[in-house]
C-alpha cells in the first residue's frame, strides 16, 4: 500500500508539479489567466526573452508557454499574476504524503485534507472563510469586516456549492465548443485531402491534353501545372495556418476542462470560486470568436478548376470558382434563459387564415420565404414585411428551403415534386417524390424529404438530381417509425430530425438511417401536433409545439433545456420555424402571421 502511495506521489509531481519551462518543481506559482502555471522566475526570463519588448514590465505583452495565447503583464509585474494555491496545496500533500510513505497505510491522497494547509488571504494571511458576492470575491474574516464590512457576504461552502454548479454548466458549454472546434478540424483534414485529390486529377488532364497538342503547346502546359501547384500550395498553407489555429483553440479548450474537472474533483472551495470567474472570462473570450462554420466556408469555398481550350494551343487557364456547401450556415441560439424580444411582426396576405406551411431565411439577404399552401404561390419578404417580386406559382407548396447560393427548395406537395429554382425564378431541377412535405439538405447536397404517400410514411434521402440513396421508415422488427412525418431538417453533423405531427414525437437518426434519439415532451411539457423543426451552429434543436402555442428547445441528444419562446410570449399555433443569418427566430404561426424574435 506504502509503495501504491509512493508511486501515486510520482505521478502527481510528474503530471501536476512540474513547471513546463524548466520542467523541474515548481517554485511560487504562478498562475495566467488562461490558468496555465509557472514558476515566478521561470515565467519572468521567458517573459523577457519572447516578449516584443524583452522586458518584463507591466503591460508587456506575451504569449503562454503552453497555449500561445495572448497575455499581458499585470500593474504590478509578474509578481501579481495569481498564486496558484491548489499548487502549493497539492506540493504540500505529497510532501506530506512521502514523509509518511511507511507508516500510513491506512491513509491515501483522498484523505489529505487533514494535512494540506487550506488557502489564506494574501493580504492578512488568514484561512479563507467567506465569499463577497459584491466583489465576486473570497475573503478571510478580516477583511470581512474591513474592507468588505458594507459588503454583501455569504460562508465559502454555500458560494462554493452555488459556483460548482455553474461550472458543470459551463463544463458542458466548454464540451459543446470543443466538440465543434473537432468536428471543424476534421473538414479542414478532408478538405486537405480533396486539394490533394484535386491536384493529382487536374494535372493528369493537363498532362493528357499537352501530349496531344505535343511540343507546341509543352511550354503552356508547363505554366498551367505550374499554376496549380502553385494555387493548391497558396490554398494548403492557408488550411494548415488555420488548422494549427483550431488545434491550439482544441487544446486550450481540453487545458481548461481537465483543469476544471481536477478542481472539481480535487479543489478547495475557495480554489472552486477563484476558478469560476477565470473559466466565465475564457467562455465569453471564445464565444466572441467567429464562429467555426464561417471560417471554415472562408477556407473550404473555393475550388481550382482548369478549363480546356480542344484547338487554341494555350488550351486552358486555371481558376478558382466557389463551391456550394448547402446549409453549413448556422447561427447559434444562447443557452442563457434571457427572455426573447419580438423585433418584428407582419401578416401574410392568403386566401384563408391557414396559409404558411413552409419558411426559410435566405443566406445572403436576409429575405424571408414563405410557402402560402392554399393560394398556391412561395412568396418573399423583407423583415419588415413588404411583399418582394416576383412570387413562384406552384400546386400546393408544402415546405420551402434556401440553400446557401441563393437557390431556393420547394417541396410542391400537389405535384409530388421538389423543384429546384433559381434567384430568377428558373427552374434549375426537379424530380418526383410523391406526398412529399418537409424538405432539408446535408452538408454534401443531398436532399432529405419526408413523405406521406398512401400510408407509406418515410424520410427519403436523395441526390440532388433525383436518385434514391436512402428510406427511412422502419426499425429492425419492420415496425414503422412514422404516422405522419411532417418536418424534417439537418445537423451541421448530418444528423437528421424529423417530427411527427400524430405521434407528438420528434426523431433523430444518423445519416445511414439509424434511430439516435427521440423526444415527445418534458416535465416541462409534452408535444402536442409538433410541426416545425430547425438547428443552429452547435446542434440544439427547435421545435415548434403546435397546439401548446410555444417553441422547445432540445439539445443534440434531444434533451430538454428550455422554452425557447413560451406560450405567454403571445404565440397561437406555431407552424413553421427558421434562423436567419444574423441569428433571430422566424416563427410562421396558424393565422398566417409571421413574427421574428432575437435573443
Amino acid at each position: 500500500m506504502a509503495a501504491k502511495a509512493g508511486n501515486l506521489a510520482d505521478i502527481l509531481t510528474n503530471d501536476f508539479l512540474c513547471c513546463q519551462i524548466c520542467l523541474g518543481e515548481f517554485q511560487e506559482p504562478k498562475a495566467l489567466p488562461c490558468l496555465h502555471t509557472y514558476c515566478l522566475k521561470c515565467l519572468t526570463q521567458f517573459i523577457q526573452e519572447t516578449s516584443p519588448t524583452r522586458r518584463a514590465d507591466p503591460g508587456t505583452m506575451f504569449q503562454c508557454a503552453v497555449c500561445r495565447e495572448d497575455t499581458r503583464v499585470p500593474n504590478g509585474g509578474v509578481k501579481a499574476f495569481k498564486t496558484n494555491h491548489h499548487i502549493t496545496s497539492l506540493f504540500d500533500a505529497v510532501l506530506a504524503n512521502k514523509k509518511q510513505t511507511d507508516t500510513t497505510s491506512s491513509q491515501s491522497l483522498r484523505n489529505r485534507e487533514s494535512i494540506v494547509k487550506q488557502p489564506t488571504c494574501e493580504r492578512h494571511q488568514k484561512e479563507i472563510l467567506f465569499y463577497c458576492t459584491n466583489c465576486n470575491e473570497a475573503i478571510c474574516i478580516i477583511c470581512n469586516g474591513t474592507t468588505h464590512k458594507h459588503h454583501q457576504s455569504t460562508d465559502l461552502s454555500e458560494a462554493a456549492k452555488r459556483q460548482k454548479s455553474q461550472i458543470r454548466d459551463q463544463l458542458k458549454r466548454l464540451e459543446i465548443n470543443l466538440k465543434s472546434k473537432e468536428q471543424t478540424a476534421n473538414k479542414f483534414h478532408k478538405h486537405s485531402e480533396t486539394i490533394n485529390t484535386t491536384k493529382v486529377e487536374l494535372l493528369k488532364k493537363i498532362d493528357q491534353t499537352a501530349s496531344d497538342l505535343q511540343k507546341k503547346i509543352a511550354s503552356h502546359a508547363q505554366q498551367l501545372k505550374q499554376e496549380v501547384t502553385t494555387r493548391c500550395h497558396q490554398q494548403s498553407k492557408t488550411l494548415e495556418a488555420e488548422l494549427s489555429n483550431f488545434d491550439m483553440q482544441i487544446g486550450v479548450l481540453k487545458s481548461m476542462k481537465q483543469f476544471a474537472e481536477k478542481i472539481l474533483q480535487h479543489g478547495q472551495d475557495a480554489e472552486v470560486v477563484m476558478l469560476q470567474k477565470n473559466v466565465t472570462t475564457k467562455l465569453a473570450e471564445l464565444e466572441k470568436q467567429e464562429s467555426d462554420i464561417t471560417v471554415l466556408q472562408k477556407v473550404c469555398s473555393t475550388k481550382i478548376t482548369v478549363y480546356i481550350s480542344e484547338i487554341n494551343p494555350t488550351f486552358g487557364k486555371v481558376e478558382e470558382t466557389s463551391q456550394s456547401t448547402p446549409r453549413l450556415c448556422h447561427p447559434i441560439i444562447p443557452l442563457s434563459c434571457a427572455a426573447p424580444k419580438l423585433i418584428s411582426i407582419f401578416k401574410v396576405q392568403s386566401c384563408n387564415n391557414h396559409g404558411i406551411t413552409g419558411i426559410t431565411a435566405n443566406p445572403q439577404t436576409g429575405h424571408i420565404a414563405v410557402a402560402d399552401i392554399n393560394a398556391d404561390t412561395v412568396k418573399t419578404y423583407n423583415v419588415n414585411g413588404e411583399l418582394q417580386q416576383p412570387v413562384i406559382s406552384c400546386n400546393q407548396p408544402q415546405d420551402v428551403l434556401y440553400l446557401d447560393n441563393g437557390n431556393l427548395l420547394v417541396s410542391v406537395s400537389g405535384d409530388g415534386e421538389v423543384w429546384e429554382v433559381s434567384p430568377d425564378q428558373q427552374i434549375v431541377r426537379k424530380h418526383k417524390v410523391k406526398g412529399c412535405r418537409g424538405i432539408a439538405v446535408t452538408s454534401d447536397g443531398n436532399r432529405v424529404i419526408t413523405s406521406n404517400e398512401d400510408s407509406n410514411e418515410r424520410v427519403i434521402i436523395k441526390t440532388p438530381d433525383g436518385e434514391i440513396i436512402r428510406e427511412i421508415k422502419h426499425d429492425l422488427n419492420n415496425q414503422k417509425y412514422f404516422n405522419y412525418p411532417l418536418y424534417v431538417t439537418v445537423t451541421p453533423s448530418d444528423n437528421i430530425v424529423a417530427s411527427d405531427r400524430l405521434k407528438n414525437c420528434v426523431f433523430i437518426f444518423n445519416i445511414d438511417g439509424q434511430l439516435l434519439h427521440k423526444y415527445s415532451g418534458s416535465g416541462q411539457g409534452w408535444l402536442s401536433h409538433p410541426c416545425g423543426v430547425c438547428v443552429d451552429g452547435h446542434g440544439q434543436i427547435i421545435v415548434a409545439d403546435h397546439d401548446n402555442h410555444r417553441i422547445h428547445l432540445l439539445s443534440p441528444k434531444c434533451q430538454f433545456i428550455r422554452h425557447l419562446i413560451p406560450k405567454d410570449q403571445g404565440l397561437f399555433q406555431p407552424r413553421a420555424v427558421a434562423l436567419t443569418p444574423d441569428g433571430h427566430l422566424v416563427v410562421a404561426q396558424g393565422d398566417k402571421t409571421v413574427k421574428i424574435f432575437a435573443f
